[in-house]
């Protein structure tokens, strides 16, 4: 799950306040288009993974806690599950690459893996290389599946790396699956503009559980699908609060007024968007104890249906993180946010039939 504090620009916000008051300032007059804007991603997904991974303490399923709030999940169980896993090259003094799992993915077709735009798309636009990308199938234990190597890359072409829109990506597998270690199948998706019902999910993936740690055993947890509302609200809270926290500390240092303060604040407030779009879903618990979080992206998200087996309504998309958390995910009233594969229906059906 990508993960994002959508902070502001200090010298931005520290121009805006001063020009309240009509005093004078040191600052040189000038807007946002003078501020130098900040970078849209950080490193691409699957580097930072790998670097999580290496510095990170790794558990056996059995004594992982939680996908957050999860377990581990029974082999055999989840057989469109996949695993997107990078090639590196070697480190100093070693010959062979490093392969790294970095994100999740589900088999819809079989030569066919769904998954996140943002687990594709590197800073600079481009996409990861296909010979560099393999997807480890049948298998819920990370290294034990069957590597299969990827022949294109497709990704929504409206994909916004700013607000996570349109977060979704095909990968074409270099061979239609055949032979399996392990159990292989394709997830049925939702259907064209087929609403999301609410009620309970499934999320599973091979991310980073509680405590920051990680596990090469795929782990699984329960979680509620939500109006988008609720998570709008609880993102909205949270902005507020780093947004006040960060306009305090910048005001003292640079001794602005805090009735000043006061009336940025009220302004910038006043005018929050809703952070989620018609193309995502909203899913989670309010105590933030069960969800998904870094690794887990691209991964499905899944409800039951009335003959008891399960249908793809989510693709494991963003998540806030609020502005000097000590942990990565599991935060009070910040749900994970989801892509609504049923908007994409369509055009999933029209790249699988002319790719």
């Amino acid at each position: 799950m990508r993960q994002t504090t959508r902070t502001v620009i200090a010298g931005a916000l520290a121009a805006l306040a001063a020009g309240f008051a009509g005093t004078a300032t040191l600052a040189q007059s000038g807007g946002l288009s003078d501020i130098a804007r900040p970078r849209v991603n950080g490193p691409e997904v699957a580097t930072y993974m790998l670097e999580q991974r290496q510095n990170a303490e790794q558990l056996d399923g059995e004594s992982a806690s939680r996908v957050y709030g999860g377990r581990k999940s029974q082999a055999g169980a989840w057989p469109f599950q996949v695993a997107m896993v990078a090639q590196f090259p070697p480190p100093e003094g070693k010959t062979e690459p490093v392969l790294s799992q970095f994100c999740g993915g589900s088999i819809i077709a079989r030569q066919w893996i769904l998954t996140a735009a943002h687990c594709i798309v590197q800073p600079d636009g481009s996409t990861l290389a296909p010979d560099k990308l393999f997807v480890e199938t049948g298998t819920t234990k990370l290294a034990q599946g069957d590597l299969r190597a990827v022949a294109r890359i497709i990704t929504h072409p409206q994909y916004d790396p700013v607000l996570f829109d349109n977060d979704i990506a095909l990968v074409k597998l270099a061979e239609p699956i055949g032979n399996s270690r392990g159990a292989v199948g394709a997830v049925q998706v939702l259907p064209q503009g087929a609403p999301v019902p609410g009620g309970q999910g499934l999320v599973m993936g091979w991310g980073m559980i509680d405590g920051d740690r990680f596990t090469d055993d795929l782990m699984e947890t329960d979680i509620d699908l939500l109006p988008n509302d609720t998570c709008n609200r609880g993102m909205a809270e949270q902005t507020k609060r780093d947004m006040g926290s960060f306009l305090l500390s910048m005001g003292r240092t640079s001794r602005i007024p805090e009735q000043t303060l006061e009336q940025a604040f009220e302004i910038l407030t006043r005018n929050i968007g809703p952070a989620l779009t018609d193309n995502m879903v909203c899913a989670g618990v309010a105590s933030g104890a069960r969800t998904s979080c870094r690794g887990d992206s691209g991964g499905p998200l899944l409800m039951r249906k009335p003959d008891g087996g399960w249908i793809q309504v989510g693709v494991v998309s963003w998540g806030r993180v609020p502005i000097g958390a000590t942990k990565a995910c599991g935060h009070e009233n910040l749900y994970a946010v989801y892509t609504r594969v049923s908007n994409y229906f369509d055009w999933i059906g029209a790249q699988l039939r002319s790719n």
